[in-house]
């Protein structure tokens, strides 16, 4: 009898960590969760007029995969005069509050490898044994610390219209991600706004 109350106590242990895990707020990587920006993405966000922000900026969105890994889309642009903005996204594996994100050419050769240091309030982003070839176009880097703007955890993130989820995303099918470049139009160049 004794030992079929022990196995019911570890049953039911396992089974309430199973399915609080299954939540992403209650994972492990939940702290770290939220809206990370740095530069003009803050002045933009705050004051909704893009026309007076053409310095550099950044987001970078952290999404709790389990409790050790986390999915993140970032957003870089070097601002003005080229405007060019790059996009990532991907998956990285933390250990006290460290994460590195490798991404591969097609031969397997790494070409970009970025550290993620997570902090309280702000996320450091640096390149790794210079592998900086992350398709953001030239002159972006995602090099910067950038600060907790929101602690909600992002569910999804929408580019030109398309709306993605973090649930649905190719890091979460385990493929590789392919990065995104845009050059933003910008007065003065021949482009529209």
């Amino acid at each position: 009898m004794r030992h079929f109350i022990i196995l019911c106590l570890t049953l039911f242990i396992c089974h309430n960590s199973i399915m609080n895990a299954a939540e992403p707020a209650k994972r492990h990587t939940a702290r770290f969760a939220g809206t990370y920006m740095f530069g003009s993405a803050i002045h933009k966000d705050a004051d909704e007029d893009e026309d007076d922000h053409v310095g550099p900026g950044g987001t970078v969105l952290l999404y709790p995969e389990s409790d050790s890994t986390m999915l993140f889309f970032m957003e870089v642009e070097k601002g003005e005069p080229a405007n060019v903005i790059g996009r990532l996204t991907g998956k990285i594996t933390l250990k006290s509050n460290k994460g590195i994100f490798t991404l591969n050419n097609p031969q397997g050769i790494p070409v970009c490898k970025l550290s993620f240091q997570i902090e309280k309030r702000f996320l450091d982003i640096r390149t790794v044994d210079g592998l900086a070839e992350c398709g953001f176009g030239p002159g972006v880097r995602a090099d910067n610390r950038f600060f907790r703007y929101s602690g909600e955890i992002p569910e999804c993130y929408e580019i030109d219209g398309k709306k993605t989820c973090f649930e649905q995303t190719l890091e979460k099918k385990n493929a590789v991600a392919t990065p995104v470049i845009e050059k933003k139009p910008t007065p003065g160049n021949g482009n529209p706004l």
